[in-house]
């Protein structure tokens, strides 16, 4: 008997957490229950003992070389000193779980839980805290080697496979997509610039926006995790999202936004030197991390559903790219 094509499946919660009792050594389980469905799928195991997170990666969207980096990045910033979420080994030693389903093989991870609570960073203080959390992120992962392979977050990743999946969802209106395409090639135009001038190129967090994917303790510590899109890239596009999450945040209020910015950077200054050239090429891959993030809607169409990538949504990103100020990049 074989299966009809499936673009995505769910795996039971029983049955992950049968291989949880079979595959590692943890205390009797109080509960497990199903998180959040995102990019992956989150699971949440309590313990008597402890708390920890399960990921299950999607079948089309991560391989085990990809993640066994991603791993390998977090245990080392954990033995460095970093205060990260960690993957806890399995009883044979190993970290990567393989689950073969109907659209192919799915690998599982389980986590230390980070301890402390997400918050929207409206305060100067936690805008600080979390320049200097990044920044020593960047500064030990200038270290950082790995065995597997990664794909960098570089034009290919932000620009060409952005455009390419926005194309095919935009034939009903070219002259739209023909806007963005010559934009697009502006702006890397002008990242070409500063690359001239020397851009900061090393291990990226990935996705920086400072939401829901950093905890903070009362003493004020903070801990990282979800490191699902890392890899090399320039740090000015790391950092460009956190610049972009508190545009969005702080509905666009400039005051505010300016004030938790500066109390960023000064955080990071404080660890790790940021260059002039890096600072300028910021507000460029601000609008890049915008196109990448144009192009993730539309690949995640067939499980979201096209009525949330409808002309609605396009017009908004529209909107945002018609009104950027391109003579202001002319000026960085």
């Amino acid at each position: 008997m074989s299966f009809f094509p499936v673009s995505y499946s769910l795996l039971s919660r029983e049955a992950i957490l049968s291989h949880i009792k079979d595959n590692y050594n943890v205390d009797t389980p109080v509960s497990f229950q199903y998180f959040l469905r995102g990019m992956n799928d989150t699971y949440v195991l309590v313990t008597k003992q402890a708390q920890y997170i399960f990921r299950v990666y999607r079948a089309d969207r991560r391989n085990n070389s990809e993640i066994a980096f991603e791993l390998d990045l977090l245990n080392y910033l954990h033995v460095k000193g970093v205060s990260v979420s960690i993957p806890i080994t399995k009883k044979d030693g190993t970290f990567i779980n393989e689950f073969v389903v109907p659209e192919g093989v799915k690998y599982g991870v389980m986590f230390s839980y980070a301890e402390g609570n997400e918050k929207p960073i409206h305060a100067i203080e936690d805008s600080y805290l979390f320049g200097k959390a990044v920044a020593q992120i960047h500064k030990i992962a200038d270290n950082f080697n790995s065995e597997h392979v990664r794909g960098d977050l570089n034009f290919e990743h932000l620009i060409e496979n952005s455009l390419n999946t926005i194309n095919l969802h935009m034939e009903h209106r070219q002259e739209d997509y023909e806007f963005l395409y010559e934009l697009a090639m502006r702006l890397k135009e002008q990242i070409v610039n500063h690359l001239e001038k020397g851009l900061d190129w090393g291990v990226c967090h990935g996705d920086l926006h400072g939401n829901t994917n950093v905890a903070f303790t009362d003493d004020g510590k903070l801990t990282h995790y979800d490191f699902d899109f890392c890899g090399c890239g320039w740090r000015a596009y790391d950092i460009a999202e956190f610049r972009l999450a508190r545009e969005i945040h702080s509905s666009h209020n400039k005051a505010e936004v300016e004030r938790l910015w500066e109390a960023f950077l000064n955080g990071y200054r404080d660890i790790r030197h940021i260059s002039d050239n890096d600072v300028k090429a910021i507000p460029i891959f601000v609008a890049l991390r915008q196109l990448w993030l144009f192009g993730l809607c539309f690949s995640e169409s067939e499980l979201i559903g096209e009525a949330d990538v409808d002309n609605g949504f396009i017009d908004s990103k529209m909107d945002y790219f018609r009104n950027l100020d391109l003579s202001f990049f002319h000026s960085l």
